[in-house]
Parts: C-alpha cells; sequence; structure tokens
C-alpha cells in the first residue's frame, strides 16, 4: 500500500531477467494490497499478516504497541490479519483482534511482551478459532504472555496501559451486509466503473 513504484521497477529491469535463467516459463502479476487474488491469497492458507511500516526500520526506546485486526472480504481464503492504528476506538464487536504490548524487561530486555486475543461478543466462531491460532503460532513464544480475552472481561491495563484508555467504539458492522466494492477505470479508453465480485 505504501511502497513506492522503485520495488517494481527494480525487479522488472534486473530480478525479472535472473528468475527466467532459473524457469522456462515465467508468468509475472503485478498485484496491489487488498486486491489480492483468490490464487494468490490460497498460498498463505489464511495466515495472510500485513504490517504496517518499513521492513527494517527499528524505532528508538521502548517498541510500539501493535493492533491487528482479522479481516475477510468475500471468502474465507481471502483472510488476512492487518494491522492497524492501536487506539480503542479501531475495535468493533463484530471482529476478532490481536493486541501486541511489549514489556520493559529487566536489564533492557526488550523481547517480553502481552499479547492479548480480543473476541468480539458478535464475532464468527471460525474467526475466534482461526485469531486464537494465529495467536499461537506468530506471536507465541517463551517471552510473551498470552491471553485470550472475550468482550467486556478485559483487565484495566488492556485499555489503559496499550490503547490510551477506554473510548466508545462501534457495537455492529450492519454495513457489510450492504458493502459493495467498485472499480472505476479507464482502460478502455473511456471512464467506466464496474461492480468488483468475488
Amino acid at each position: 500500500r505504501k511502497a513506492p513504484n522503485m520495488g517494481w521497477l527494480t525487479f522488472t529491469f534486473g530480478l525479472e531477467k535472473k528468475f527466467k535463467q532459473f524457469c522456462r516459463r515465467l508468468d509475472v502479476v503485478r498485484t496491489h494490497q487488498q486486491q489480492e487474488g483468490l490464487k494468490f491469497m490460497s498460498h498463505f492458507k489464511r495466515r495472510f499478516i500485513i504490517k504496517d511500516g518499513k521492513r527494517n526500520c527499528k524505532p528508538e526506546g521502548r517498541a510500539p504497541v501493535e493492533l491487528y485486526e482479522l479481516r475477510s472480504n468475500g471468502s474465507a481464503l481471502c483472510t488476512r490479519l492487518i494491522q492497524v492504528k492501536a487506539d480503542a476506538t479501531q475495535l468493533n464487536s463484530a471482529f476478532c483482534y490481536i493486541l501486541y504490548v511489549p514489556l520493559e524487561g529487566a536489564e533492557g530486555d526488550e523481547c517480553s511482551a502481552i499479547v492479548y486475543v480480543w473476541i468480539g461478543s458478535k464475532s464468527d466462531p471460525d474467526s475466534a478459532r482461526l485469531i486464537e491460532q494465529l495467536a499461537e503460532e506468530k506471536f507465541n513464544n517463551p517471552w510473551l504472555s498470552l491471553q485470550v480475552l472475550t468482550e467486556g472481561s478485559e483487565p484495566d491495563n488492556f485499555f489503559w496501559v496499550a490503547l490510551g484508555g477506554r473510548k466508545p467504539y462501534d457495537q455492529n458492522a450492519d454495513f457489510l451486509n450492504y458493502t459493495r466494492l467498485f472499480r472505476c477505470s479507464n482502460e478502455k479508453g473511456y471512464f467506466t466503473v464496474s461492480e468488483k465480485c468475488t
């Protein structure tokens, strides 16, 4: 989403030739974030995680709090865990979240953290199972404390230490029942708007 065009140009004019040396037939498909095809998404087996920020950028001082939302658009195959702004207003009762809270350990140990799995009261049971599995696989290690919370049973430090205090958030996601995606294009030589379906 935030990547410069330089990466694509580097691949097109440099790396693509090297790949073609090893493959007889190479199909190059350029895709944008949130527009990935089902064939692409099937390789990740519902374990697709999108982090915010740059790859090798290390923050100064204490590591930031990270909040991830489990989203699925169209089908279960398109499920992805996306990092969103760490704020209580981002929560919604119809979804599940992972909250990663780094702790300042003894002797500057920055590896320790608490990982909360927040399950909204109106969330899908399949999403609740999946987010617990993701937390176990991707965020769990001996230095982390993993806690699964259901909406309404959060400890105070969930909001006050990690999310800047309790704030009102959406209690439903009725908008999903009416959401439609349209694509605006000029590729045919004239402006068209067409609905995108899975």
